[in-house]
């Protein structure tokens, strides 16, 4: 388990909502992300990769506070997290 930092982050304007876009190159199962977003109305994550021991091919997320773990069938994911909120 490791902690991970994004690159790039993108951040848009969706009106009263703010679409946040992480990228991961190599996320293993357990990871953390301490985003530090405020009033975090939605999420999910999709691999940009494809698996190689066929294991589960998704990227599952959890959100406590501002702390998103990551769970992967497989380690060495490479993915994005879209975050919505309204702060």
């Amino acid at each position: 388990m490791a902690v991970r930092t994004p690159d790039p982050l993108r951040v848009e304007n969706t009106g009263s909502s703010t679409l946040h876009i992480a990228t991961f190159a190599d996320i293993d199962d357990g990871d953390t992300w301490a985003s530090g977003i405020q009033g975090v109305i939605g999420y999910f994550a999709n691999a940009t990769d494809d698996v190689t021991s066929g294991q589960l091919s998704g990227i599952d997320v959890s959100l406590s506070g501002t702390t998103f773990t990551f769970n992967t069938g497989e380690d060495n994911r490479a993915g994005l997290l879209f975050v919505l909120s309204k702060s």
